[in-house]
């Protein structure tokens, strides 16, 4: 099955594009948090080389996985403010008719509960592990 689902979607875009992104990205979040808060907003996600060639593996085993997708998630509902960390979470994504976007593979296969799962949570998230001197953290060029 061919779709635009398998297509790559690598684009290279200019430095000065990705740091007015970002720099939208945090504005938008800024707006819609407490400036107490600001800290909190997700900037950028960290995934280990070992970890990336562990998921093209699983997309190489399985034909019918067209990509991944990923999720941003909180590890505690939102009222815990101060143990709160905001989380990536990975999925693979298999082609299927009738669904443009794919659809996630949550479970491993033959398997339906929680320990079959088949979601990746192996990302470290900025903020926390971040390049601060980036401008892509800091919109400065």
């Amino acid at each position: 099955m061919s779709s635009k689902l398998t297509e790559p979607t690598r684009v290279i875009i200019p430095v000065s594009k990705a740091i007015e992104r970002t720099t939208n990205w945090r504005n938008f979040l800024k707006k819609n948090l407490e400036e107490q808060e600001s800290w909190k907003i997700p900037k950028a996600v960290y995934i280990s080389k070992e970890d990336i060639l562990d998921l093209a593996a699983a997309c190489h085993a399985d034909k019918s996985i067209a990509g991944v997708r990923a999720y941003f998630s909180l590890s505690v509902p939102e009222e815990e403010k101060f143990r709160n960390e905001i989380k990536f979470v990975m999925v693979l994504v298999r082609e299927e008719e009738g669904m443009p976007a794919g659809k996630d593979v949550i479970y491993l296969p033959g398997g339906s509960s929680d320990d079959d799962s088949s979601v990746y949570d192996f990302t470290r998230p900025c903020p926390d592990f971040c390049d601060t001197t980036s401008p892509l953290f800091n919109g400065d060029q």
